[in-house]
């Protein structure tokens, strides 16, 4: 047995020497590498549950004073999103409208997205600052580049709410008015 591993080492050995002894010839090779990036436009609102808000028109307190407005919910949502565009003078916008039910006439309802915070990378949007609400899309974030948000609350950017009497002409005493805020992410 011991035979044997000497005739292993010694073998080992003499492999090592020769090698080193050895000459090799340098080729040069090449091979091409393709990979493709697919156009990437998705938005998400955080956190997916529990995302409604709701406000309260309250009564005058005395005769003469307007109604108040009062929010009775958390507002803590965010709108995240994800995009890779085709082409680096091309950018897109985070769309915003009024879907499924309508705002009760005389009452307007604003949304601002903040500025961008979170963890993400790229070329995040900017805000388009405060806007009112309508059946019609309006931005609300634009020049929107390649980038991420980084998905959950407290990445992308916050949405604010405010709604406000605009004439009292037209308001009436309604049951509950419910919509949906439709957001879309578009190719500028």
């Amino acid at each position: 047995m011991k035979f044997i591993i000497l005739r292993l080492v010694l073998l080992n050995i003499f492999l090592v020497i020769c090698s080193t002894l050895a000459f090799s010839q340098w080729e040069e090779g090449q091979i091409n590498v393709r990979f493709s990036v697919p156009e990437i436009a998705l938005v998400d609102i955080e956190p997916s549950q529990n995302n409604t808000i709701n406000f309260s028109v309250l009564p005058a307190s005395e005769s003469g004073v307007s109604s108040s407005i009062q929010k009775t919910s958390n507002e803590t949502l965010w709108v995240n999103y994800s995009s890779a565009v085709s082409d680096l003078n091309k950018n897109r916008s985070i769309l915003a409208e009024i879907a499924n039910g309508s705002l009760t006439e005389g009452i307007t309802i604003f949304l601002e997205a903040s500025a961008y915070s979170g963890n993400g990378e790229g070329e995040t949007g900017q805000s388009a600052g405060k806007i009112s609400l309508s059946n019609q899309p309006k931005p609300i974030i634009s020049n929107i580049g390649s980038c991420y948000t980084s998905d959950g609350t407290n990445n992308g950017h916050l949405l604010s709410f405010s709604i406000e009497i605009s004439d009292y002409s037209k308001v009436f005493s309604s049951e509950e008015s419910v919509f949906t805020v439709l957001y879309t992410i578009s190719d500028n």
